[in-house]
């Protein structure tokens, strides 16, 4: 898998948010988003860029948030459309690209990450969002490309 470090300023994301994730179908939650909204609304909120992020990690007991949702430019917009924000802070990130069909190569992605190159090259997660980057395409293709940004900090 390539990976690459990219620091990245401050943004937001605008979707829908579920609490405590690990309990839910977090592939339902994007679906539900492409079903309450359209695409020219989702596109309209930010440059295009979709995303799915875990958040509020907490450790006792093991729980986290997740949004699907998309980059962010118009707070106005969102609110409008009853959206939740989810305010990121700038950070350094390795970004890691996946290929095939989704949700597989993120399980794989996620593996690769956490098991092998960041402890391998020296670093830990940063507790701080991470993402699923969507890119265009059928994400059910084995040529299916996208992105996992893990925020990391050095150990």
């Amino acid at each position: 898998m390539n990976v690459r470090i990219e620091s990245k300023p401050a943004f937001q994301v605008a979707g829908l948010a579920v609490k405590n994730g690990q309990n839910e179908n977090l592939p339902a939650v994007r679906d539900r988003l492409f079903t309450e909204f359209s695409m020219p609304q989702l596109l309209g909120l930010g440059n295009g860029m979709s995303f799915g992020s875990c958040f509020d990690y907490t450790q006792e007991p093991m729980s986290f948030s997740y949004i699907a949702g998309f980059d962010l430019a118009d707070p106005a917009r969102a609110a409008e459309l009853g959206l939740q924000v989810l305010n990121v802070p700038a950070a350094e990130y390795a970004i890691i690209e996946v290929q095939g069909p989704v949700p597989a190569c993120i399980m794989q992605g996620w593996d690769y990450a956490m098991g092998t190159w960041l402890p391998e090259n020296g670093y830990r997660h940063a507790g701080t969002p991470d993402f699923e980057h969507y890119l265009e395409g059928d994400l059910n293709s084995p040529d299916y490309r996208m992105e996992l940004w893990v925020p990391i900090v050095k150990i």
